[in-house]
Parts: C-alpha cells; structure tokens; sequence
C-alpha cells in the first residue's frame, strides 16, 4: 500500500509537470509521512541522500562533462565534422551520414547525449540547412544520432549503471561498442533508404593528399582521445576515474597549446556548465536512493524474486517484459531517473537467472538512451528542437524511422548477448 501510494505520487507530480528532480524527491519523503512510526527517523532521508551520491566511480561524472565542455569550447568539434566529411559526405546524402559519423566519434569523448546535440548540433544542423535538408530532418538526424553517445565508450550512464550494481565499468564499457555501432549503422542504412526517395544531394569531392593529411591531422588529436582512455583503463594504467581525470588534462592541453582556442575567461563557463549538468544528474541518483531504500525496506526485490520463482518464467522473456516496461517508462521518466530506480532492482533478479549483469546493463542502456528520443518527454528531441527553432511534432514526425531502427537493435542485442559480451569476454572482464 505505501509503494502504490509513493508510486502515485510520482506519477502525479510528473504528469503535472513538476520537475523530474522534486517529484522523485516529493515522493521519497511521502513514505516517512504516511507509514506509522517513520516520521520520527525521517533523518534516514538525508543519511540515504547523500551517501547515494558518495561513490568514487560517480567522480567520473564531472570529469566527462569537463572534458566535453572543453573540447566543445576548443572549437574541435568542426574539426570533427570535417573528418567525417571528408570519409563520407561524397556520397548521396553525405551530410546526413556525417552527423551519424560525427556523432559516434563524439560519443568516445563525451559520454552524453545531450552533450553531443549541444556541441554537434549547432553546426550539424548549420550545414545540413545549408545544403539543402529539411530542418525538421536535420535536427530529428540530429536529436537520434546523440543516442549512440552514451552506448559506445565512455558512457556516463554506464558508470551510474555500475555504481549501483557493482558490474565491472570496463566490462560495460566494452559492451557497449558494438551496439553502439549498430545503432549507427541502423541509422546509416535509413539514411541510404531516405536518400533514394528524397534524392538528398550529392557532392563530387576531389581531394588530394595534402587535404587529406591536413585534415586528418587536425582532427587526429580528439580521434586519439577515445583510444587513450580505452586503451588505460584496459591495459591498467588507470581506473575508469583516474581516466576521466586524464581526459579533462588531455582536452585541456590539446584545446589550450594545440589549438589555441580557449582561454582563461572560458573556464568559468565551462566550470559553470559543468556543475549545471552535474548537479542535475547527483540529484536525481541523490532521491532515488531514497526510493531504492524505501522499497528495499518493504521488500520488493525478494517479493518479485519470490513471484518470478512462482511462474519460473523464461528468462529472455523477463528480459522481452523488462525491455517493454523501460520503453513505456521512458515517455515520461529520464534516462538517469531509470537507471537510479531499476537498475539495483532488476539486475540481482535477472543474474539469478543467468543474465550476466553486463549484458543486462548495456542492454538497459541502449533503452533508456531510446527514452532520449520518444515523445512526449524525449530530453534530447526537446534539447534539437530548441537549437534548431523546429516544432517538436515536425521533428517528432521525421524521427519515426529512426527510432523504429535503434529499437529493432535493442531487441537484437538482447536475445544475442555475445554482440555485447564478445568484448568483455575477449579483454577478461567475462568469464
């Protein structure tokens, strides 16, 4: 009874248009009201609160962000979109296909999607209108290729994922890369279907070798940026923290004495920014360990094992269900806001079945970064439309196919969990 009322309570105030942070929050302290006795040990919320957040693995949050901030003030990001340009903006619909590129390279530095869209977008949209795309298109291109950030490494939600199920950050890390890619590829194949319906234009690029090498070399140092943090973490050179914090030297380094595009007085924003987008994400992690909390107290965990052990259900099809719930979820809870509710719940489930906590995060992953892009509450169709002065029902619209693919992936990845164990397995993190 008091988990029905606690979840009414979020629903209610999320339906009303309260804040995501204050509606978690609002009813995590309901539970001390309405059961007898709690109110007395409501010191519990503030204790549960702030060790919610205390996790070392957590630091490596704000040192992301920093690192994105940095290289998206550094101006790096058109050097990004000119590599990409130059490998595929030749063929039909060349700038549709640079965004896709653009953004799973983006995706090895940032770890966010929405960090991806606001450093990207800007210009990806800037130069799609330019030659000659819809804008709605443009920013729905936009708004789904920033999911794949978040999925291939580094990944901010699976650092969160980890700091709540103690799965390995360098096994999830490595998962995620190849249905990283596939969303990519998924996208890139829309793209190739679209551009032969709507005859995107075609641009015949003649470029010589001292092009090619100027460019490259231009973008040559954020395409190192992923293969150093990668490449410490597993050959032990550095934790996944301590390599976030060598991502913020890197970028600061290369964008100060390389480029020579950030300055002193660009700090402050970029720390501001930084502590924005940070707080945000603690907060939430924050309240929901309140929740966690609550329904650990009031057993919840060992009443859906007990129930799942009374049907004895397939796994996968737990798995079909889990996935179907996120999905419906993500219309209207966050990304960060899923993983800090369900993530502790049904990882211990699903690893008692066989799941292996690996699969079953990056898998979660890839559907809460869906819950990005479906309406009505989609972060990152909002965030595209904002940039981009596009209507979010015209983006809506344009986004369908888009989302079709990414979660036709989902499904794929699910019921053939060696796309995502393969690595791990290969570099030891799976045994």
């Amino acid at each position: 009874m008091y988990i029905l009322i606690i979840a009414l309570t979020l629903i209610v105030l999320l339906l009303i248009g309260s804040p995501v942070i204050f509606a978690i929050g609002t009813a995590g302290l309901v539970y001390f009201y309405i059961k007898p006795g709690m109110i007395g040990l409501v010191s519990i919320y503030a204790h549960k609160f702030f060790t919610g957040m205390d996790s070392f693995v957590l630091l490596c949050i704000p040192l992301f962000i920093m690192a994105g901030e940095i290289m998206k003030k550094s101006g790096m990001m058109s050097e990004l979109v000119c590599f990409s340009q130059m490998l595929v903006g030749r063929f039909r619909g060349g700038m549709a296909y640079v965004n896709v590129l653009a953004s799973m390279i983006f995706g090895g530095i940032s770890g966010s999607g929405l960090a991806d869209i606001s450093a990207l977008g800007p210009i990806e949209i800037s130069a799609m209108k330019e030659d000659g795309y819809d804008t709605a298109f443009a920013a729905a291109l936009t708004a789904t290729s920033a999911i794949q950030g978040p999925i291939i490494p580094p990944s901010i939600p699976m650092i969160i994922f980890a700091s709540l199920t103690n799965a390995s950050v360098g096994g999830l890390f490595l998962g995620g890369a190849i249905p990283g890619v596939m969303i990519g590829l998924g996208q890139a194949f829309v793209i190739l279907i679209l551009s032969r319906k709507k005859q995107f234009p075609k641009h015949e690029m003649m470029l010589n070798f001292r092009e090619v090498f100027r460019v490259t070399r231009s973008a040559i140092y954020a395409l190192a940026m992923p293969l150093i943090i990668i490449g410490g973490i597993l050959g032990g050179f550095f934790t996944p923290t301590e390599a976030a914090a060598v991502a913020v030297g890197y970028s600061f380094i290369i964008s100060a004495f390389v480029y020579r595009k950030i300055k002193f007085n660009d700090l402050f924003e970029i720390l501001l920014n930084t502590a924005k987008t940070t707080t945000t994400i603690y907060l939430i992690i924050g309240f929901v360990s309140i929740i966690s909390w609550v329904l650990a107290a009031e057993r919840v965990p060992s009443l859906i094992s007990m129930l799942i052990q009374k049907y004895n259900p397939s796994p996968y099809f737990l798995l079909f269900l889990i996935n179907i719930f996120l999905l419906f979820n993500g219309m209207w809870i966050s990304d960060i806001a899923q993983l800090a509710l369900f993530a502790p719940l049904f990882t211990p489930i699903l690893a008692r079945l066989g799941i292996h906590p690996i699969h079953f995060g990056v898998v979660m992953v890839v559907n809460v970064m869906i819950s990005m892009i479906t309406p009505p509450y989609g972060m990152a169709l909002y965030l595209s439309s904002a940039i981009s002065k596009v209507e979010l029902k015209e983006i809506v619209k344009e986004e369908i196919p888009f989302l079709f693919v990414s979660i036709v992936v989902l499904f794929v990845v699910t019921y053939f969990p060696q796309l995502i164990l393969f690595l791990p397995r290969y570099f030891g993190f799976v045994y």
